[in-house]
């Protein structure tokens, strides 16, 4: 008995000894670094002291690297500054700068790295993961190289790298702030990104949950393409201002959920195009040119209780797109549509017509969009709006509602409170004079097909 006992106390004791072996290692200055590295054992922490240390380095076992406040690892300008190639390798308070051309900050092949407090710079990539899973990013800033250069990188690069935290990380000036391929169940949450062409670019991945990020100053906020089961909820997406610059742009995506987003001030808040058997509720599209463009093959998406306001155009659409525009009663609120409400119950008594009389012949031929903003193209819009005919190039919202949706977003400057609207008296003349109008048109259109 006293065997076993033994035995098993050695079995714990061997199981820990890693652990307990694991000591913290100062280092000054490059040779103590590489000497460091060489010698650590796993669980080991190397701290830098404040200094500037030379790349490139190669991380082969599973430490920790942490420096001192103005610890700075500067790289050969060739080749990528620091590689990890072990797993469970943490890299924490670093300053690291001056990649090659075409290489990274950052190169990871290894699972479970944890990136925390870096400020990443003069880099082509900041941070690339390649073949590894797990992988935590948190906390840190990453910019590309100097304004001189011409071609700069993403921020965050991930390729077959799935299961990802990216959280609360300032990226600005480069070609796309996040990039996930191939990468699923990842979490890109809390993030500040601008200045770059597209904020968070998804391909090929599935079940990709961004939340609560920041996107402004840039082409597109989110390029969502060919992936799956997308949630966006609680972002920013404001002043992406290109010419053709959107909010979130989603093409050849399915069963995703775009909820309690605010998309304002950009070319058009939300742009879809083969977007199918998808939900876009609760968000705020505000002061876009367009607040919701619906492209070609969209179809089977159920798009309610959203806020449009002060949009120039508030929805367009391709023909033949068959959308639901509310559920279960309840529809969405526009701000060009308080209208009549006589049973008073949120919902507006006549149906909500959006869409661009243009819209097919500027898809078709794009040089015709100098003439988007022209008085003719609005007469016409606005004559297409009021007239009680069906189009299939307006979408119609059958269930309006009266009063904005109360929205909660992660900043709470744009919460929305359901009040009760005044009766509406203007409205109810203007639709009177609207249905006059209608009438007599159709009896004069009828007479003179009778004569004929």
């Amino acid at each position: 008995m006293h065997k076993k006992i033994l035995f098993f106390l050695l079995l714990l004791l061997s199981l820990a000894a890693p652990k307990a072996m694991a000591k913290e290692i100062a280092v000054h200055n490059e040779n103590d670094l590489h000497r460091a590295l060489q010698l650590a054992h796993q669980g080991d922490v190397i701290t830098l002291k404040k200094g500037t240390y030379r790349g490139n380095l190669v991380i082969n076992r599973s430490v920790t690297i942490r420096g001192e406040d103005g610890a700075i690892i500067i790289g050969t300008g060739e080749g990528n500054v620091i590689t990890v190639a072990a797993d469970d390798v943490v890299i924490d308070n670093l300053d690291i700068q001056q990649s090659g051309s075409q290489d990274a900050g950052i190169y990871i092949t290894a699972n479970r790295t944890k990136m925390l407090n870096n400020i990443i710079h003069d880099v082509f990539h900041g941070i690339v993961v390649r073949n590894g899973y797990g992988t935590e990013i948190r906390h840190n800033q990453i910019t590309s190289f100097a304004e001189k250069k011409a071609f700069k990188g993403f921020g965050i690069y991930l390729t077959e790298a799935p299961q990802t935290k990216i959280i609360e990380n300032n990226i600005f000036r480069l070609q796309d702030g996040i990039y996930i391929s191939y990468s699923n169940f990842c979490e890109v949450q809390k993030n500040k990104i601008w200045n770059v062409r597209y904020g968070v670019h998804t391909m090929d991945s599935k079940n990709i949950a961004i939340a609560q990020n920041e996107v402004s100053e840039s082409r597109n906020g989110f390029m969502i393409m060919q992936s799956d089961y997308v949630l966006m909820t609680g972002n920013v997406l404001q002043w992406n201002t290109t010419i053709d610059g959107v909010g979130i742009f989603m093409f050849d995506t399915f069963y995703s959920e775009i909820t309690n987003n605010i998309m304002r001030g950009n070319k058009k808040g939300m742009y879809v195009e083969n977007v199918q058997k998808s939900s876009i509720r609760y968000n705020i599209f505000e002061q876009n040119d367009t607040g919701l463009d619906i492209g070609k093959s969209s179809k089977e998406n159920t798009i309610y209780l959203n806020n449009f306001l002060k949009n120039i155009r508030q929805i367009i659409s391709a023909k033949n797109n068959k959308n639901t525009f509310s559920w279960e009663g309840l529809g969405n609120y526009y701000d060009d549509w308080q209208t009549m409400d006589l049973n008073r119950d949120n919902i507006v008594d006549y149906a909500y017509k959006s869409g661009d009389a243009s819209y097919y012949l500027m898809t078709k031929e794009p040089l015709l969009q100098i003439f988007y903003e022209s008085p003719a193209i609005r007469l016409w819009n606005m004559i297409e709006q009021y007239t009680p005919i069906p189009s299939d190039q307006f979408i119609v919202d059958r269930h309006a509602l009266a009063t904005p949706v109360t929205i909660h977003t992660h900043t709470n400057t744009n919460e929305k409170k359901n009040e009760a609207a005044p009766f509406p008296i203007p409205q109810l003349s203007f639709f009177l004079l609207l249905t006059l109008w209608s009438g007599a048109t159709f009896l004069v259109t009828r007479r003179k097909y009778h004569e004929t």
